[in-house]
């Protein structure tokens, strides 16, 4: 995790196809900042709002903190950030830093992505005054599924609904007052949606279908997303010394074997379903390794405060490639390293707390020139057909 800069892989290659409006970003533009993690159910719906209003979507790796995605947020120097989806998801250490650093957050998370889900739709109804035209309703574990239910939904105003083989589907239309439905399914969630596709029948809502069909460059694009993930478990497992999240990670390739075989030998839809659970053990680990991280730094100050000063130098660089003058605050992070070097941790402290309140000065009075050196963002516009 030290020095690594997490890479949004599985919506940021997913979207590839999906076109945005790119507009500038000036210092008299309200810049709002989605901040969610690369989980697909979160991200789609993140990714329309974001095309809807004009937000700038940024991520993070589910149940993992990285200060390299604090500092990206604070490039754009924004007037608010919505964080989508709960804690465990997008971890609270990112509410501290932006709070820190004077930035207004809020959290739009449930207890799940189906809650999660909810609470935005509902939230984009009154926050953003968007209205809806019907619903696009789909499995929210079926990564493909939802990525083809978000270019339908933006194609269409509807609104994203995820479900589970648990959702009563008949309370949730009458809830979101919806009748007009289209499903979106792939080999993966079939059994689930023929549930859904029965309860329809007693809402009297009017459905149509859509099967997704699983292309190799599909599993590819999913599986490096796995992949980054084992990358991030790895790392954490290094630092924390886990043999536990390290045996984790061994069987977790053993199935990323299975699914690679698969995808050799042609059985696309086969190697899905075991990216499919993949991604859901992931998620596991992810917390596990969060957990492991968070403890490791309780009890070893070291460690904790090489993260810190990560997450200062980090957001140093933003103000630096905006032209503010940190000369000072540069001066006193040499000392900060020398006394973290040398183990004097409590003045290490004293060092971190004055750099940070210097930071914070520089990034409020610097805004519009960090602002101003952002070169472009998504904007509001249709995803193309």
């Amino acid at each position: 995790m030290m020095g690594k800069k997490v890479v949004a892989v599985l919506f940021g290659l997913l979207m590839l196809a999906m076109p945005f409006t790119i507009s500038s970003v000036s210092a008299e533009t309200s810049v709002t900042v989605i901040l969610v993690s690369d989980n697909a159910a979160d991200k789609a719906i993140a990714e329309y709002l974001a095309n809807e209003t004009g937000a700038v979507v940024v991520t993070t790796t589910w149940g993992t903190y990285d200060p390299n995605v604090t500092a990206e947020i604070m490039s754009y120097a924004p007037d608010e950030v919505i964080i989508i989806g709960g804690p465990e998801a997008v971890v609270e250490e990112y509410v501290s830093d932006l709070q820190e650093l004077g930035i207004t957050v809020e959290r739009w998370g449930g207890q799940n992505r189906y809650e999660t889900n909810i609470m935005v739709m509902e939230q984009a109804q009154v926050r953003f005054q968007l209205q809806f035209n019907g619903s696009v309703v789909v499995a929210g574990n079926d990564t493909l599924a939802i990525r083809n239910a978000l270019r339908i939904a933006v194609q269409n105003g509807a609104m994203i609904t995820y479900v589970n083989a648990s959702t009563n589907v008949t309370r949730l239309m009458e809830r979101l007052q919806v009748r007009n439905v289209t499903l979106i399914s792939t080999n993966a969630s079939e059994t689930v949606m023929e549930q859904v596709k029965n309860q329809l029948r007693a809402c009297n809502c009017t459905s149509k279908e859509v099967r997704a069909n699983v292309t190799r460059e599909d599993v590819l694009m999913l599986m490096e997303q796995v992949r980054e993930r084992l990358m991030e478990i790895e790392a954490i497992a290094n630092v924390t010394n886990s043999t536990g999240l390290m045996e984790q990670v061994r069987l977790m390739e053993r199935l990323m074997e299975t699914a690679n075989q698969s995808i050799q030998e042609g059985r696309y839809e086969e190697a899905y379903g075991t990216l499919v659970k993949l991604q859901a053990q992931t998620e596991f680990a992810l917390k596990m390794a969060n957990g492991e991280m968070r403890v490791a730094m309780k009890t070893n100050q070291r460690l904790a405060l090489e993260v810190e000063m990560e997450k200062l130098e980090a957001q140093i660089r933003v103000m630096e490639k905006a032209g503010i003058d940190v000369s000072a605050i540069n001066a006193l992070m040499e000392q900060l390293k020398e006394a973290i070097k040398n183990g004097q941790y409590d003045e290490a402290k004293e060092m971190m707390n004055q750099i940070k309140t210097m930071l914070r000065e520089a990034y409020t009075s610097g805004r519009d020139a960090i602002r101003a050196n952002v070169p472009g963002s998504r904007g509001p516009g249709k995803f193309g057909p």
